[in-house]
């Protein structure tokens, strides 16, 4: 019991850092969107990059948060 806790807790901590550093690198990509060096054809590609990179982001914290659910109801 306490061996599938602590991997519970490892893998919500693993999937909150995975979305972080999603959210990082598409706030950066983002930030490059707005420098007006880009061609414009580019930069749809690159928008829609950034929406893909922002769904594995939101689908990672949603894992992150069914495991910290599982530890709390395992606690109680």
């Amino acid at each position: 019991m306490e061996r599938q806790k602590q991997q519970w807790k490892e893998k919500a901590a693993d999937y909150k850092m995975f979305a972080g550093v999603l959210l990082a690198l598409s706030v950066f990509l983002y930030i490059g969107t707005l420098l007006p060096t880009i061609a414009p054809e580019k930069k749809a590609y690159l928008l829609s990059f950034i929406v893909i990179l922002l769904i594995g982001a939101f689908s990672f914290f949603q894992r992150a948060i069914k495991y910290i659910r599982l530890l709390r109801e395992m606690d109680k």
